[in-house]
């Protein structure tokens, strides 16, 4: 292979995105992450402090985030802890889900 082979390889392999702007966009994607678990924190602390509520919603989002990119990363490199983390967040999606249905019905009787 010369070097324009490899060039054409490499740019088809990463969709003609710059190795550098794949590692950034991974980068952004763990802040999001991080960020979005604090706003749950938040969301949550200001619910129990002013309506003395806990409130599910914004948990069943982020836990569902989490569970979709772990399963992904399990698709992509086949590792069994990838495969456990987004089983374990996918079970806390559907309790928080069930929760957030139960505060529903609750409101709605």
């Amino acid at each position: 292979m010369n070097k324009e082979e490899i060039l054409l390889a490499s740019r088809n392999e990463h969709k003609d995105k710059d190795l550098v702007e794949i590692e950034v966009g991974n980068k952004a994607g763990r802040y999001a992450l991080r960020v979005g678990a604090t706003v749950c924190c938040v969301i949550s602390l200001l619910s129990l402090w002013i309506a003395d509520v806990f409130i599910y919603g914004p948990w069943v989002i982020y836990f569902s985030l989490l569970a979709t990119n772990w399963f992904v990363r399990h698709k992509e490199m086949k590792t069994r802890s990838d495969l456990v983390l987004s089983i374990t967040f996918f079970s806390m999606t559907l309790a928080t889900l069930a929760g957030f249905v139960a505060r529903l019905i609750e409101v709605a009787a």
